[in-house]
């Protein structure tokens, strides 16, 4: 594979709270060294590095910001960001995510506003304030989690930080900081009137995390038997074509894709077409990583279609084709 040596270094952590991140980026700023991390918590924040309060609120200069982050030898970016704030400027590959099923984290994150802000209200005044409701959707707007470089689960935190490790080639450690019980594996128990109301607010970003899930398990088993990632989803499927984007994990090669009826190929496209609509994901190979693929006859409703990487058999989607499908 021809491997991409040109692109930026720096990791871009989007911290959602609650999902393990301060003991990730506490680990990184010990591995990295904390003249070499950044964060942007909030321009009130203490923790906001100078260089974001300078070239972010105040010049709302990216590109100058870019640049003192090279001068200064920054390599790890963290903060209570949209996904969205600097992805543009560090690239997809370089982003990095925890993601905790989200009934579990607004608990958690309502504990924490009582034990450090006095939150005095109760838990469900909480939860249904708009700040509070599908949080990791909020937080990842406009950004595919199929982009996002990696994506952990707080509930394999060990397994993820494994896979981090081996894939930016880092050593960060193992920490456990901010936690506000001395048992967070134990899942908090919830009040059946409470739960209902709480997943009913929340249906995005609980669909949200069972995708996180499905992609976490797909790339641990490719990891695992040592395959490389494929970063891919479908955008368009019809009886008569289907289109998507992919690229590889850490490879500038382009992405051959199968297309499959049952378990019939029926052919294979090439990830090499220009895909302008995503290019504020800061995208590898300049943003050629679409894909498009015609059957060679229209297909009915109800085929079965499948798409998936040609070399590692990684799926990039199932699909049954129905009437509401163009």
């Amino acid at each position: 594979m021809v491997i991409n040596s040109n692109e930026i270094k720096i990791l871009f952590f989007i911290h959602i709270p609650k999902t393990a991140g301060t003991s990730f980026r506490k680990a990184a700023e010990d591995y990295y060294g904390l003249e070499h991390v950044c964060y942007d918590y909030a321009p009130h924040s203490r923790e906001t590095s100078a260089i974001v309060i300078q070239n972010v609120y105040e010049k709302k200069d990216h590109f100058s910001f870019l640049n003192k982050l090279n001068e200064n030898s920054i390599e790890f970016l963290s903060g209570h960001v949209n996904a969205n704030k600097y992805i543009d400027i560090l690239g997809a590959r370089n982003s990095v995510v925890f993601m905790r099923d989200p009934i579990q984290r607004v608990l958690s994150e309502y504990n924490h506003f009582v034990r450090n802000f006095g939150y005095e209200d109760d838990f469900k005044s909480f939860y249904t304030k708009p700040p509070f409701i599908n949080r990791l959707k909020r937080m990842l707007s406009g950004v595919p989690i199929q982009a996002i470089g990696f994506v952990g689960l707080t509930e394999n935190y060990s397994d993820s930080l494994n896979q981090i490790n081996a894939r930016y080639a880092t050593k960060i450690p193992n920490l456990e900081l901010n936690k506000g019980r001395s048992q967070t594996s134990n899942p908090y128990e919830f009040d059946p009137e409470d739960l209902q109301v709480l997943e009913n607010l929340n249906q995005e970003d609980i669909e949200l995390y069972r995708q996180c899930v499905e992609l976490f398990d797909q790339r641990a088993v490719l990891w695992q038997s040592g395959k490389p990632y494929v970063h891919a989803t479908l955008q368009q499927v019809s009886h008569k074509s289907l289109s998507g984007w992919a690229w590889w994990d850490i490879s500038d090669e382009s992405v051959v894709v199968e297309v499959l009826v049952e378990d019939r190929v029926l052919g294979e496209a090439e990830a090499k077409d220009l895909r302008p609509g995503i290019l504020r994901l800061g995208l590898p190979r300049l943003g050629y990583v679409g894909f498009h693929f015609q059957y060679p006859d229209e297909l009915p409703t109800g085929t079965k279609l499948t798409c998936r990487v040609k070399e590692t058999g990684q799926v990039i989607g199932n699909v049954v084709l129905n009437d509401a499908v163009s």
